[in-house]
C-alpha cells in the first residue's frame, strides 16, 4: 500500500482520502479514529501522599477498584484516582486497556505471558514480574483483543 503525505497551509481544511479496492476492516477503524471526537488520554492525574501526579497511560500496569477507591498501579508507583472504574474503562477503551475483573482494569501492552488455571482463569505475568488473573468470565475479551481464535 502506498502512503503520500502533503504539507499544507494551516488556512486550508485537513483532508484525508482513501483509494482502495474495498473497504476493509482496517479502513474503517481508521475511519473511525479520524472522525472520532474523542481526544485520545494521555495521562491521568494520581494522588500519592497528598501530591498530584501527571502519570502517562502508557506507564500503567494496571488500574484497580478496592474498597470504593481507585488505584493506579504502574512500574514502581501506586496512585490513588478519583475516578470510577467504570469511567476509565469507557476513557482508555480506544486504547490497549481491557476488563479481566470485576475490579480490574489491564493494559494488554504490558502482558508478557499468560496461562490457563484449573478454574478456568488466566494467570498473567506482567512485564514487572507482577501476576495477576483474567477471571474466566473476561478471557474471551482478552484472546478478542489479542486477535486469538478459540482452538476448539
Amino acid at each position: 500500500m502506498k502512503v503520500s503525505i502533503n504539507i499544507i497551509s494551516s488556512e486550508l481544511e485537513e483532508e484525508v482520502i482513501f483509494n482502495v479496492h474495498n473497504v476493509q476492516e482496517k479502513i474503517t477503524e481508521a475511519i473511525e479514529l479520524l472522525t472520532s471526537s474523542n481526544e485520545v488520554i494521555k495521562h491521568l492525574l494520581g494522588r500519592k501522599e497528598e501530591k498530584y501526579y501527571k502519570v502517562n497511560v502508557d506507564e500503567i500496569f494496571y488500574i484497580e477498584s478496592i474498597d470504593r477507591k481507585v488505584f493506579i498501579y504502574t512500574k514502581t508507583q501506586t496512585y490513588e484516582i478519583s475516578e470510577k472504574l467504570y469511567v476509565l474503562e469507557e476513557q482508555l477503551s480506544s486504547m490497549n486497556f481491557i476488563r479481566i475483573s470485576k475490579s480490574l482494569l489491564l493494559n494488554i501492552d504490558k502482558i508478557h505471558s499468560f496461562y490457563p488455571k484449573l478454574s478456568g482463569n488466566l494467570e498473567t505475568l506482567l512485564t514487572n514480574n507482577e501476576k495477576v488473573i483474567i477471571s474466566r468470565r473476561y478471557v474471551a475479551n482478552l484472546k478478542n483483543k489479542l486477535g486469538m481464535r478459540d482452538s476448539k
